[in-house]
């Protein structure tokens, strides 16, 4: 992985809006011909029971016009859905995809999803991996906690 890494980054217009969690995956070569490397990274989605979220995963190249990424169908595998987490829904397009959920968890949990990926070098127009990220996860929690109870 990259020695920085971009943090997903928060945008909320006001409070009766979906929180959305942007992320940018950046896929670069590796240092072996054939290989890539990318920059995912754990993302956490808390707010009050109820907060509604759109999480948006865009791929980039980092300007290296001889790679192409795109997401396969599905580009957004879901392993684990918690219990609290409703009306869970994905869309997107092959350089976007999207999570949509409700956050009604009553401590903190994690979604857990894979990223299902097609990495092409152009001049060659064959692809020359199909990357799938294991395991990077979305903890949601409920923010704030319940006080301890005595």
């Amino acid at each position: 992985m990259p020695a920085t890494m971009q943090q997903p980054t928060i945008h909320q217009v006001d409070a009766s809006e979906p929180s959305q969690l942007v992320v940018a995956v950046k896929v670069t070569r590796g240092l072996a011909p054939g290989t890539f490397k990318h920059n995912v990274t754990a993302i956490t989605a808390a707010g009050p029971t109820g907060s509604q979220w759109i999480v948006i995963w865009t791929l980039a190249t980092n300007s290296d016009p001889d790679l192409s990424v795109t997401f396969k169908d599905p580009g957004i595998i879901v392993l684990s859905i918690p219990e609290g987490i409703k009306d869970h829904v994905i869309s997107g397009a092959s350089t976007q995809q999207q999570l949509t959920f409700t956050n009604d968890v009553h401590d903190v949990n994690v979604i857990r999803y894979d990223l299902d990926l097609d990495v092409k070098e152009l001049k060659t127009r064959n692809p020359l991996t199909q990357n799938v990220v294991f395991d990077p996860t979305i903890a949601v929690i409920k923010d704030p906690l319940d006080p301890p109870v005595a």
